[in-house]
């Protein structure tokens, strides 16, 4: 006696060593070829497709971390820049309020403006804001479904932002400058609108993508806890 795999319904069925023929399963009724070279090639082809979804099931389900690492270190990175930056802003409002005080004692209360601690005020909440991104970014790279929902939730609204900001821009910058012949230094002969942030937008928006694809994708949501 041998025992056989039916191609169709995978069970176990005892034959005799010199079977050969056509046989039905008596599990699925199917018939089959038994006993023959064109059988055995046949019923391996057989168990190849019928394990097929199961190889692309596991694929899809693979742990990938590569895209999840970099769109956290990108993110990570970026809000690094914009902590950097909000320093920046604190310390030229105090520069701005410092001026401030000097024209206020001098004018003896005439001019007493307090642009300076906007300013210090706005560079904090830009670098509370960019610690918090620091923080989900790091949450991000390690697997954190609330990173991953944070992440994507700043940077969307960062490319809003990006794009809002520069709509509703009102200051004007050169857009062409020319050389005084007798002075030599250049001097600007047309003002215009302030550019498109380009870099803004396309960093905005690729980062929205990386996030939005891990975030949607099965193959790459499921890493996340």
């Amino acid at each position: 006696m041998v025992v056989i795999e039916c191609p169709y319904c995978e069970e176990d069925i005892e034959m005799d060593d010199d079977a050969s023929g056509l046989f039905d399963c008596p599990y699925c009724d199917q018939e089959f070829e038994w006993g023959t070279d064109e059988e055995e090639v046949v019923s391996n082809k057989q168990r190849k497709l019928k394990r097929t979804p199961r190889s692309i099931d596991i694929e899809l389900q693979s742990d990938n971390p590569t895209l999840r690492l970099t769109a956290g270190i990108i993110f990570i990175t970026v809000m690094a820049i914009y902590a950097l930056s909000s320093i920046t802003v604190i310390f030229t409002g105090m520069f701005v309020s410092a001026v401030e005080d000097g024209v206020s004692d001098v004018t003896d209360g005439a001019v007493d403006t307090s642009f300076g601690v906007i300013v210090i005020l706005l560079g904090f909440v830009m670098l509370a804001i960019s610690c918090t991104g620091i923080y989900f970014g790091v949450k991000l790279s390690k697997g954190k479904l609330i990173g991953l929902i944070a992440s994507t939730v700043i940077s969307v609204l960062s490319l809003i932002l990006t794009i809002v900001q520069w709509a509703v821009d009102d200051s004007e910058e050169c857009v062409k400058w020319e050389t005084d012949p007798f002075m030599g230094i250049d001097t600007c002969a047309e003002y215009g609108t302030p550019s498109f942030p380009i870099f803004g937008t396309i960093l905005w928006v690729g980062l929205v993508a990386m996030l939005a694809t891990l975030l949607f994708t099965p193959k790459f949501n499921h890493q996340f806890d």
